[in-house]
């Protein structure tokens, strides 16, 4: 099984464990990226690194549940009352020019998704990712939309390469320059000033 069809697929997982916590959650889009996955959301509450954990325990019970991903083609008209409560859903589906929208159901959740997708849950090994961050996000990466919420995730195939990449993560933070900088007393920046602007010491 490819890593990328993994990370795909636990972002769809992600998702769904959002949906059952946080009802009324609106879902932009969750793609596979290099050595992980995010996942798009509009929240009904504002999320904080510490609510990453609760997620994540609620992936791994959809996991254990050894969930199959199946995979639906079905008709515009259809798929747009499938996602009548789905705004940013319902934008994609009008911006495709086909007729035949392809949707993945998994368990109680289902997204508007081409794939492709693991053939059950029972394919990810459960201690093979981690949540690491909440970012900001404009829909569609226009900041004439709404900003939504972006949960960062990253997974590999086993939890020996997972603890490998972290650990590599945590040695390259503490030699970033920008805390290095501020330590040895090099630079500071003034928010009066402007945010990001460094102002270099003698």
């Amino acid at each position: 099984m490819k890593i990328d069809t993994i990370r795909h697929s636990l972002a769809h997982i992600m998702a769904a464990s959002v949906q059952e916590l946080y009802s009324g959650t609106k879902f932009g889009i969750g793609p596979a990226i290099e050595n992980g996955f995010y996942y798009d959301f509009d929240l009904p509450k504002s999320l904080t690194p510490e609510d990453l954990p609760k997620i994540e325990k609620k992936m791994r019970e959809i996991i254990k549940q050894n969930i199959v991903f199946k995979k639906k083609i079905v008709e515009k008209e259809e798929a747009k009352k499938l996602f009548k409560d789905q705004p940013y859903k319902l934008e994609l589906i009008n911006e495709l020019k086909k007729d035949e929208i392809t949707i993945y159901e998994s368990g109680a959740y289902f997204d508007l998704c081409k794939g492709p997708h693991i053939k059950s849950t029972k394919e990810i090994p459960i201690d093979s990712f981690k949540l690491t961050k909440i970012a900001g996000a404009y829909w569609q990466g226009s900041e004439r939309n709404p900003m939504l919420t972006r949960i960062y995730g990253v997974a590999f195939k086993t939890e020996k390469e997972l603890k490998a990449y972290l650990q590599k993560e945590a040695e390259a933070e503490k030699r970033d320059h920008r805390d290095i900088g501020l330590k040895l007393d090099l630079f500071h920046i003034d928010e009066n000033i402007g945010p990001g602007l460094i102002l270099w010491h003698p």
